[in-house]
């Protein structure tokens, strides 16, 4: 986990105001995770932290590409993702249990803000549910042969259920029973 030290933003040091911040992402960010859906990826994070007195705005804008798994021909492709969220950054010396969504709060005496988990979690759920290479990839089509294959099997499938749906001749008696 040494490596994801590098996207922590020391704040304590910054005085009021508007603040940039950059950050790049590749495979080595995503091999920290053990149980991400993104695998490999290249993008550029792009941080503003605006700084006030008890608290802090960070605007995230995520972009680049991602590789994906296609759910029809199993391919890998690249994916554009264009990912902007905002989180606020609360200061205070109570109960620390109120993290929401959007809101992380922060005891007065932190220093740094550790942006990895946000990031990751910004990045995972950005992925769509259904991933397909004609619809998220840029100009990429699925592999023809395994959509031949894939149709091949379909043709066979609608066969056996063609002969499955034969009716059994027991139950042809029943079809003549009529209701009130």
């Amino acid at each position: 986990m040494k490596y994801l030290k590098k996207y922590r933003i020391p704040f304590s040091g910054l005085g009021l105001g508007s603040h940039d911040f950059e950050f790049d992402i590749d495979r080595a960010f995503f091999d920290c995770y053990e149980y991400s859906i993104v695998k490999d990826g290249n993008l550029r994070v792009q941080v503003n932290l605006l700084k006030q007195e008890n608290m802090m705005v960070l605007q995230f804008h995520i972009t680049g590409t991602v590789s994906l798994q296609c759910d029809v021909c199993l391919a890998d492709f690249p994916a554009k993702t264009d990912i902007q969220e905002r989180v606020i950054v609360k200061f205070t010396d109570e109960d620390l249990s109120e993290n929401t969504d959007e809101i992380i709060v922060l005891s007065k005496h932190e220093h740094e803000l550790d942006i990895a988990g946000l990031l990751y979690e910004f990045i995972n759920v950005s992925v769509p549910h259904y991933s397909k290479c004609s619809e998220q990839g840029d100009n990429i089509t699925c592999d023809p042969e395994v959509l031949a294959k894939l149709n091949g099997l379909a043709a066979s499938q609608n066969q056996e259920e063609e002969t499955s749906k034969q009716t059994d001749p027991r139950w042809e008696a029943l079809k003549h029973i009529k209701y009130n």
